[in-house]
């Protein structure tokens, strides 16, 4: 792994990075080798519910998923904190970009502040660093009404990842229907 890696965050007060438990249902520390890639991740937004976050070639891309959403959670200031990447790997179940470590905590080395995480993103897309997706623009594969993240919610459910459904509802109330029909076929299987 490369001598530094990278976590972002809101919060500026973190002395120690803890380790949290991950949707893939262990308990680490997230980081990247890619500062960009942390930028997308200094936000208090819903994560994949907001938008959709890619990595092609090296090059990371950011996808709105409803209007206004790149506003509200990127229109703030936040954090990158460099670590020590020594024991940090990348394991075949993470996105590309991503390393997680098994410590428990981690002293951070350095802590740089962004005073508007949209303005430094923007910036770097002009210079291209990052391709930037707004709303209602996005690649073909990736259907406009988000019903993409139907199947991926219910996945997290079934996996153990209680409320996710119930999370999933709450942004996008009109999947309703068709999530409980796949719950019921897919509880209809398993008896």
């Amino acid at each position: 792994m490369s001598k530094l890696v990278y976590h972002g965050s809101p919060n500026g007060n973190i002395e120690i990075i803890k380790a949290q438990l991950g949707t893939h249902q262990k308990k680490c520390i997230y980081a990247t080798d890619n500062k960009i890639i942390a930028m997308l991740f200094m936000n208090r937004g819903m994560g994949d519910l907001d938008t959709i976050k890619e990595y092609d070639d090296g090059l990371p891309i950011l996808i709105e998923r409803r209007q206004g959403v790149l506003e509200k959670i990127y229109n703030t200031s936040g954090y990158i904190y460099e670590l020590d990447g020594n024991s940090f790997n990348h394991y075949d179940y993470l996105w590309e970009p991503e390393v997680i470590s098994f410590e428990h905590s981690i002293k951070p080395i350095k802590k740089t502040y962004y005073d508007n995480i949209l303005k430094t993103l923007n910036k770097e897309a002009e210079n291209g660093n990052i391709k930037i997706y707004k709303y209602p623009n996005r690649p073909n594969y990736i259907p406009l009404d988000n019903s993409d993240l139907i199947d991926k919610y219910i996945n997290f459910e079934l996996n153990g990842i209680k409320g996710a459904v119930n999370t999933l509802l709450t942004i996008y109330p009109e999947f309703e229907s068709i999530v409980t029909e796949k719950l019921n076929k897919k509880e209809n299987k398993v008896k």
